[in-house]
């Protein structure tokens, strides 16, 4: 009689049929798809314990996870079923992993095990030193673009002169430039014994191309587990063939229709070439829904059916019958947001919880009227992954500009201003703001200016800028802020931030919010308020959701609004000519629409207050069955 190591667990009992097949029965390479809400933690995590009760040593087990949240709870959930930790099992993120695998087989490949890890802000300021070196122009890219340009290459396996053409093409006349900065950059990083995120990944790959450690490696971990493998990038299925090439017992979970990250590197492809990559592959399908009624899963499964390359599947809801998603049709951006806040509003005095509503847009601008009305209703409300609109140092900065031109005396913004001009140091600020105290209005300020001591540069920026402020009174303010931006802000933020292209379209929404105010004063009148909302310290625990989709990812809300679903804002208008970019928008709109668990409500504009035309529904929108919805129009 054999005697049992561990508690018998009682999958049966825990798992649902195709769970439990999973569970049982993942030998050799199985891909498992597993839709929005169908349970795959639970079933990676019994498989897990599965695997530990049925003999096979902890150590021999490698879970390999998107976040470091996930294996956090990943392993404690293992723990808590087989009532100890099992030791010696390994779970964590590819970095997490590749670092303790590094520390220990590195020094068999010529790396020193005592590196040390430096992080992103570490990494753009040996950057900085470099092209501070080279003595570069004003507008040559900043650190953090350079080091994106070099991330991307490392993380998609192409070289950086081919990253640049095919995603930055606007930088290919500095290709050889960053190329030499890369190449200080990697070298640098030797000589001091330091990796960043992306080393890791380069020489765990390395390790494992090393015929002798690979084999060592491969040899160690008998069973692969992969979550979310449909966020993998190209180093890292690489990483996994050669770990799988002793066994090739290995099991990746994702879902092709949440493939979202190409932006960060992550493909698609990795998912859908597997069959192809081991031929004996195993399929399995998780398609049984826990999270959503069947109205939001039928809509859905309708938009992304529309997906040529992709596994086809039909999620199928446990839930019983809701009611329909609506789509809303508002007359503006203005109408759309004061809709969305009254209806959370309604829902909130129906006993609706803050924290079970989420408002999720495309992009981080799209928002920004929304705020502007939830803070006149008051709503406790927190933006996930970032600051308010508001509150950002891009739109405060634009916003600067016309609160000195409406109040001279505003002391703080005029430093907010002098801090953009190149050539105005501290003490040049100092005296500046001495005499806008001792000035009654700006043409006196100006006849001051002469006694400051500024160096050229700084001259001609101030120059600048004190006409800006006088030309902005007297136009209107979205086109004063087109000013600002095209007398040398925009070329400010390229050089400053990595994200300039969403920060600029932040201003672009910034300018359809200011095209619906006829004054300056009523436009600042309604951004202060915003600086009161901050104020007010909302119940974070229990506030309503603000989030882009890509940040929504894996989170779940009683009701979903998602909002902007127009033509030429969602999808985003680069992807309208490419249809990999084209299929993308529409994952990620099926992300959205997969994160309700009882309502949804889609809304739209119909026009566009800052370019003066008439704008239609998103092309998602036109092309799911009117069946499906309801519709509301609020234009009549």
């Amino acid at each position: 009689m054999s005697l049992r190591l561990y508690p018998s667990i009682s999958y049966e009992k825990h798992l649902n049929e195709k769970q439990l097949e999973i569970v049982k029965n993942a030998d050799g390479p199985c891909l498992v798809l597993a839709g929005a809400g169908s349970g795959k933690t639970r079933v990676l995590v019994y498989r897990v314990c599965y695997l530990i009760e049925n003999g096979v040593p902890p150590s021999r087990i490698l879970l390999l996870t998107f976040t470091n949240k996930a294996a956090r709870e990943m392993l404690e959930r293992v723990e808590k079923i087989l009532s100890f930790y099992p030791k010696g099992l390994i779970g964590g993120t590819f970095h997490h992993v590749a670092n303790l695998l590094l520390r220990i087989y590195g020094s068999q490949f010529n790396l020193n095990p005592n590196f040390t890890i430096i992080d992103e802000e570490d990494s753009i300021s040996i950057i900085k030193e470099i092209i501070e070196k080279t003595g570069k122009k004003e507008k040559f890219p900043n650190a953090g673009k350079i080091k994106e340009f070099i991330s991307l290459s490392i993380n998609t396996c192409e070289n950086l002169r081919d990253t640049i053409i095919t995603f930055f093409p606007e930088y290919t006349h500095i290709i050889s430039d960053v190329e030499k900065i890369n190449k200080e950059y990697q070298k640098i990083k030797k000589n001091l014994n330091q990796l960043d995120y992306d080393d890791l990944l380069v020489y765990w790959y390395k390790m494992m191309k090393n015929e002798k450690i690979g084999e060592k490696i491969s040899s160690r971990f008998k069973y692969i587990l992969v979550d979310e493998y449909h966020d993998t990038n190209r180093i890292q299925a690489k990483i996994l063939y050669l770990l799988a090439k002793k066994y090739k017992n290995i099991m990746v979970v994702g879902d092709d229709a949440q493939s979202i990250y190409s932006f960060r590197g992550a493909t698609i492809e990795n998912i859908i070439e597997f069959p192809k990559i081991y031929p004996e592959t195993k399929i399995f399908y998780l398609d049984i829904n826990y999270r959503s009624t069947p109205e939001i899963l039928n809509f859905a499964n309708n938009v992304i059916s529309h997906n040529k390359v992709q596994f086809p599947k039909n999620l199928v809801s446990i839930r019983k019958s809701g009611v329909k998603p609506v789509i809303v049709k508002c007359r503006n951006i203005k109408e759309e947001a004061v809709f969305v806040a009254g209806r959370i509003n309604k829902l909130l005095e129906l006993g609706i919880e803050p924290k079970e509503i989420g408002v999720l847009f495309r992009s981080r601008y799209q928002a920004a009227e929304l705020e502007i009305e939830l803070s006149k209703l008051k709503l406790p409300y927190i933006v996930r992954g970032g600051l308010r609109f508001f509150e950002q140092a891009h739109i405060k900065d634009i916003i600067a500009y016309y609160r000195v031109a409406f109040n001279f005396k505003d002391i703080l913004s005029w430093k907010r201003i002098f801090n953009l001009c190149d050539g105005i140091g501290k003490k040049g600020i100092e005296r500046l703001t001495e005499n806008i105290l001792n000035s009654e209005n700006i043409e006196e300020f100006k006849n001051k200016t002469n006694g400051v001591k500024l160096t050229e540069k700084g001259k001609a920026n101030l120059k600048k800028n004190l006409k800006i402020i006088e030309d902005i009174i007297n136009l209107p303010i979205s086109e004063g802020i087109e000013l600002i931006l095209n007398s040398g802000y925009a070329d400010y933020l390229t050089k400053k931030y990595k994200d300039d292209i969403e920060r600029l379209e932040d201003i672009e929404s910034l300018k359809e919010i200011a095209s619906l105010y006829s004054t300056i004063p009523d436009f600042l009148s309604e951004a202060s308020l915003q600086e009161y909302a901050k104020g007010e310290s909302p119940n974070v625990k229990n506030a309503i959701i603000l989030s882009t989709i890509h940040q929504a990812k894996g989170l779940e809300w009683k009701i979903v609004f998602i909002i902007g679903v127009c033509d030429n804002h969602f999808p985003h208008p680069y992807s309208t000519k490419d249809l990999k970019a084209l299929e993308e928008e529409r994952r990620i709109f099926y992300v959205a629409i997969t994160r309700a668990k009882e309502d949804l409500y889609i809304t739209y504009y119909s026009f566009d207050h800052f370019r003066y035309m008439p704008i239609k529904k998103s092309l998602f929108l036109e092309e799911v069955s009117p069946s499906l919805y309801e519709e509301w129009d609020l234009t009549h």
